[in-house]
């Protein structure tokens, strides 16, 4: 498996073959903000292949040395044959991502689930990234009404709730205007 950087033409096909058919359309944003944020020098576009061709993608927005997971997918036809923990484990290694302090994702919060079947599919999520070595942060937040679990990429020192806390709002301060940020987001240490 080899990970790179993806093109801006890539990064058009994989958003109009995977990632609008992979995430539900209200977690999804569009593409001309993808392509804006990439202009502002705040967003980077990461591909897995194989000898097949494409086997997965993750999408991050950045600020500074503060990195958030916007979106991670195998793609379809290559899901379930463990192609998802294989990339997350490059991507943990990759120097791609090395120049960030903190890289965070959000999941959604297995105490706020919906029913049993919610439940199950938050906690495989969870168990998921815990397996490849992503660390639970034990912060919450509050994400224009979503309720989220973030949880970090291993760097080698363990940081505190409120550096992590930091770190989160530092992003969503970055890529958001300030009255919607104190309406929208809410975290929790």
């Amino acid at each position: 498996m080899v990970v790179r950087e993806l093109t801006l033409r890539e990064i058009r096909s994989v958003y109009k073959a995977h990632l609008k058919y992979d995430f539900p359309s209200d977690e999804r944003k569009p593409l001309a903000a993808i392509e804006r944020s990439i202009g502002k020098g705040q967003y980077l576009c990461l591909g897995a292949f194989g000898e097949d061709g494409m086997l997965g993608y993750a999408f991050f927005v950045f600020s500074g040395r503060y990195c958030l997971l916007d979106y991670f997918a195998v793609v379809s036809g290559k899901r379930n044959m463990g192609i998802g923990s294989a990339f997350l484990t490059e991507l943990i290694s990759s120097p791609l991502l090395k120049r960030f302090g903190h890289v965070l994702i959000e999941i959604d919060d297995p105490a706020y689930a919906s029913g049993p079947d919610d439940l199950a599919i938050r906690e495989r999520r969870k168990s998921f990234y815990l397996n490849c070595g992503i660390k639970n942060t034990r912060v919450s937040a509050l994400v224009f009404g979503v309720e989220y679990l973030l949880l970090e990429f291993p760097c080698g020192e363990d940081r505190s709730p409120e550096e992590t806390a930091r770190a989160y709002d530092a992003i969503y301060r970055s890529i958001l205007p300030s009255l919607l940020y104190r309406k929208n987001i809410l975290i929790r240490t």
